[in-house]
């Protein structure tokens, strides 16, 4: 990975996020990439979908010849025999041999099933969509986390830059006080409770070098790099989004968002076991035929001899105990079920819709709140800082100001974070892509 020090290039917000994948940072960019290529689920949907994509090629093969090579041996006693007066003599005669022997080729094929296949090629083109949908889920949303996990990167980086300043600060009234200390102008409570507001700056610095820490190792095993390069680019929070109209994002969402297109493919493939299952008891006409060697042919059953087979068959179900009754009825159900699965997603996008709406409200009024809270409280520290010098101020004075201005530059940091967190959902609620 690239030093740490690019990170501190840049505290300021800087370019939007990109609304289109040519914008986005190179770095960015690059881990995408290896992360569609390297993400171990995508490479198992994707063996997945080649095996849904042969199951429509199996439905395929009912409609199409099936030839085999058949041999048998039969070894048979004892057989039925008689005993004929043939041109004045008596002669026995077998009319099945001790040994049994045949051997040849057959063929079937079906003629016609009233759309059985057909409906089983359709069921299994289902399947494949609903396999492909899957994958292109997956892979929408793996997007964005590794966007996430990207800007968290700098996100925790510029917090421990504020981190930084804090720390500084702390240990440089550290010095400040043990030097008033020694000269009578100060207690050691003073210096000891510096200490602890040192000591705390440094413990919180080590949980956000905990959480950087975490997060690359989220987007190592997302993109299947262990040293992927994160440059100053991930510092660039972008221009914060703006609140925006429900009813019109919602119909947008609708047409285009993942999750709902998802449920609408498994509707679709329920409707199709539907059709299967009304016709599963119709009737089905098909040819066989076959043709080989074998013997058991009065009057010499012994000798093998050539024979051609063939005929039309037609098999028609009566009665199988309200089994295709019932195989509907459940299909019907599953239909049902995927149905309310279809508006259960759309009630949840308009729900997430509108609490990211309400987020992104909240976010930005806490931020401009919070650009005059940085304002005032970086004023504050430098006449504390002053005064400090001066010796007019308490220690406890100072704490409070070094306090609010700490708490101030991290609150903002962490919502700018949050709006550029919102501005990702919104991308990928509409099913738009990275």
């Amino acid at each position: 990975m690239k030093p740490y020090h690019l990170f501190l290039l840049t505290l300021l917000p800087g370019l939007s996020l990109a609304q289109n994948p040519a914008a986005l940072p190179g770095d960015l960019r690059a881990l995408l990439q290896q992360a569609t290529a390297n993400y171990p689920v995508l490479k198992q949907q994707e063996q997945q979908i080649q095996a849904a994509g042969l199951q429509a090629d199996i439905a395929r093969t009912a409609l199409r010849p099936q030839v085999a090579a058949n041999g048998s041996y039969l070894y048979l006693t004892p057989v039925a025999k008689a005993t004929l007066p043939v041109a004045g003599r008596e002669v026995e005669l077998q009319f099945q041999p001790n040994h049994n022997i045949n051997a040849n080729v057959s063929v079937s094929q079906s003629i016609y099933d009233f759309g059985r296949t057909n409906a089983n090629i359709q069921r299994a083109g289902d399947n494949l969509q609903v396999q492909r949908r899957q994958q292109e889920l997956t892979r929408h949303n793996l997007t964005y986390q590794v966007a996430a996990a990207y800007y968290g990167i700098g996100y925790l980086h510029k917090s421990m830059v504020v981190q930084d300043s804090v720390i500084r600060t702390a240990a440089a009234n550290v010095r400040v006080l043990g030097a008033r200390l020694q000269n009578g102008d100060a207690l050691q409570y003073d210096v000891l409770s510096q200490q602890v507001r040192l000591k705390t700056a440094q413990n919180r610095k080590i949980d956000l070098q905990n959480q950087l820490d975490r997060q690359l190792a989220l987007l190592t095993y997302l993109t299947g790099n262990g040293n992927p390069e994160i440059g100053p680019e991930a510092l660039q929070f972008g221009e914060p989004v703006q609140p925006f109209n429900l009813d019109g994002q919602l119909q947008t969402a609708l047409a285009s968002n993942k999750d709902v297109l998802a449920a609408q493919d498994r509707v679709r493939a329920a409707q199709t076991d539907i059709r299967i299952d009304e016709l599963s008891g119709r009737p089905s006409i098909g040819f066989s035929g076959n043709t080989g060697y074998r013997n058991g042919y009065v009057p010499d059953v012994n000798q093998l001899r050539y024979n051609v087979a063939a005929g039309v068959s037609i098999t028609a179900p009566i009665y199988a105990g309200r089994r295709y009754r019932l195989q509907n009825q459940a299909a019907r159900y599953n239909l049902n079920a995927n149905q309310y699965a279809v508006e259960n997603a759309s009630a949840q996008l308009r729900q997430q819709l509108s609490q990211l709406n309400a987020d992104i409200v909240a976010n930005q009024t806490r931020l401009q709140n919070l650009e005059t809270q940085v304002l005032q409280a970086r004023k504050a520290l430098e006449i504390a800082q002053t005064r400090l010098r001066n010796g007019v101020i308490t220690s406890v004075e100072l704490e409070s100001a070094e306090t609010g201005i700490e708490e101030a530059q991290l609150a903002q940091v962490l919502y700018q974070y949050q709006l550029l967190l919102n501005r990702l959902e919104i991308k990928r609620l509409l099913g738009e892509a990275l």
